[in-house]
């Protein structure tokens, strides 16, 4: 046994009592601390794979290309021109970036002219201002007009959910993280005001985009992959092609678990096939290591596109034949030489989940069987699992299936009781028991650190809350817009179905109008000027971006008068008590 498996225990067994529930059981810390500790072929490959990415170090790439890999989840990039430094990517936390800056300027002091995102993503957005080194004239921030749309979901999506199941992804709870598949750690969720977004103010249209940028000319092409905004970077006078998450050394993450919408495999091709046809010398990825050679590049371009469209073709036809998605996800599997090839071990995307996820782009959520139209509620069914054959006797078959290795079902079982009675600790070892040994078995560091992380959640009480120092920064980045279509999401018909009014900000500095309007048990906004109004809200955006960030009531505001309301302050407190702030990251 390895010093670090018994310190990565010892950890483990602190840090539950640190994060929350104080009394859980014995047996719920021998089974995690058994897990943990035991070394495995599993855990010996993806400690293997650690290797590519689990040290600090800038690469060089070419004469004018660096890669700093190790400092984040995320690779940070800089291309040196002519007159200046090309910084495609930021890492997603301040502290990873300024490192990599701080080594990226021991190589050259030219200033910083441009910053390229290559899409949306936290790891390759959120430490953008460490690269700023004068406010008053700024980098431009590059990116493919379609990543509007992509920011927008921060506001307007389903943001507190993704953030949980993002910290269960990437393992960010979990002490002394192996690894988390294409980066050594996601350093993001465990401390407040260690991001600094930009938005971006330059936008590449369309397929592609011919630029000087820092004195070098390059391509912005447009290749959406995991995203639908994604753009990458060709750099003619190297034959370099900077990729983004097109690729890296390992199974593409063609479906997220931390939840995203579907990922279209056919486009994701279609952008490889962008790339092949460029013939690069040399590949650099956003996550993992450069790919050098002509040929061992083409070699692995070839493969990666191969294996996603294998995925894609093979689930169809499956799906074609009328197997459930589940069935589908046993079936597919890669053929022997694609799945022996080194990018193409599953260490973070996964077949199964792949499979299942090209079912629901073509089907939806319904898999065609009847029980699955209107199936009963998770609680509907644990009542009636309970009542059909007794608490005791779930149980008894949970622990029996432990016993068999049958981890999945003492899992379901175990989970029917624990639904029903949040206080049966039996239940609940067994559940942590269950997940513990699954997440131990996944090659997957996704998977692995998804079930180890909901076993610390049930074994410790372990919530998950955003960093509340980071929103005022996001807050402040990005524009009113997208904070006044905020309001919709968090609308509560429960308390206001009946209400037919519209309020109006009047914003300053700069000026622009828009409304809310509430009818129909719907929160209506838009961006101009209403017919009618029976609120109206005059305020400067600075002012009101700091009401929503709650570096400032909305009380003292009006008292100062930098908030004036038309329609009545009664009416407007009113009008707001409508919103459930409690329900979106912006607003707790």
């Amino acid at each position: 046994m390895s010093k670090l498996a018994v310190f990565t225990g010892l950890v483990l067994l602190l840090a539950a009592v640190y994060y929350g529930r104080k009394e859980w059981s014995r047996a719920a810390r021998e089974a995690i601390h058994r897990k943990l500790v035991r070394s495995t072929d599993t855990l010996r490959e993806i400690q293997e794979h650690a290797k590519e990415f689990n040290r600090k170090e800038i690469i060089k790439a070419t004469d004018s290309i660096y890669v700093g890999l190790g400092y984040a989840l995320a690779n940070s990039i800089m291309l040196v021109g002519p007159s200046g430094l090309v910084i495609v990517d930021v890492t997603e936390t301040l502290t990873g970036a300024r490192e990599i800056f701080d080594e990226f300027r021991k190589i050259s002091d030219k200033p910083v002219t441009d910053i390229i995102f290559t899409h949306n993503h936290a790891d390759h957005v959120n430490g953008a201002t460490a690269f700023v080194e004068d406010v008053l004239t700024p980098p431009n921030v590059w990116a493919h007009e379609s990543i509007k749309k992509g920011f927008e979901v921060l506001f307007t999506g389903a943001s507190d959910a993704h953030y949980a199941r993002s910290m269960r992804q990437f393992g960010v709870f979990i002490p002394e993280r192996v690894s988390a598949g294409i980066g050594y750690r996601l350093n993001y969720g465990d401390k407040d005001n260690d991001v600094g977004p930009m938005f971006p103010t330059k936008f590449v249209p369309g397929d592609e985009l011919d630029v000087k940028l820092g004195g070098l000319d390059l391509k912005i092409v447009h290749i959406p992959g995991e995203t639908d905004d994604q753009i990458g970077v060709w750099v003619p006078s190297e034959r370099a092609f900077l990729c983004a998450d097109d690729l890296y050394r390992t199974f593409p993450n063609l479906y997220a678990i931390r939840g995203t919408k579907t990922r279209s495999l056919l486009t994701w091709v279609r952008s490889l096939d962008k790339i092949i046809d460029l013939e690069p010398d040399i590949l650099i990825p956003s996550h993992t290591r450069p790919v050098r050679g002509h040929d061992t590049v083409m070699k692995v371009l070839t493969e990666y596109r191969d294996a996603i469209q294998f995925i894609h073709d093979q689930s169809l036809r499956l799906t074609n034949y009328g197997y459930h998605p589940d069935e589908i996800a046993n079936m597919v599997k890669l053929p022997v030489k694609l799945a022996s090839s080194p990018f193409l071990k599953e260490f973070y995307g996964s077949v199964k989940w792949s499979a299942k996820s090209v079912f629901t782009e073509h089907e939806g959520w319904f898999s065609g069987d009847p029980v699955d139209l209107d199936p009963l509620t998770r609680d509907e069914k644990a009542l009636k699992m309970v009542e059909l054959v007794g608490a005791e006797t779930l149980i008894e078959n949970a622990k029996t299936a432990l016993q068999n290795n049958d981890f999945q079902w003492a899992l379901e079982l175990s989970s029917y009781v624990a639904r029903l009675d949040a206080g049966n600790n039996v239940a609940k070892d067994i559940q942590v028991e269950s997940l513990t040994e699954l997440g131990s078995r996944q090659l997957s560091n996704n998977g692995r650190n998804y079930y180890l992380t909901c076993a610390m959640e049930i074994a410790t009480g372990l919530k998950f809350t955003t960093p509340q120092g980071s929103k005022a920064e996001f807050i402040n980045a990005f524009p009113i817009d997208y904070i006044i279509d905020t309001f919709p999401r968090i609308f509560k018909p429960e308390d206001c179905e009946d209400r037919n009014e519209t309020i109006v900000f009047e914003f300053s500095d700069p000026p622009s109008i828009h409304s809310i309007q509430l009818r129909n048990g719907v929160a209506i906004s838009r961006h101009k000027e209403p017919k009618h109004w029976d609120i109206r809200v005059k305020v400067s955006e600075a002012v009101w971006k700091e009401v929503v960030a709650e570096s400032r009531s909305s009380a003292a505001a009006l008292v100062s008068g930098d908030i004036s309301v038309e329609g009545g302050v009664l009416a407007f407190k009113s009008f707001m008590d409508c919103f459930d702030k409690e329900s979106h990251f912006l607003f707790r």
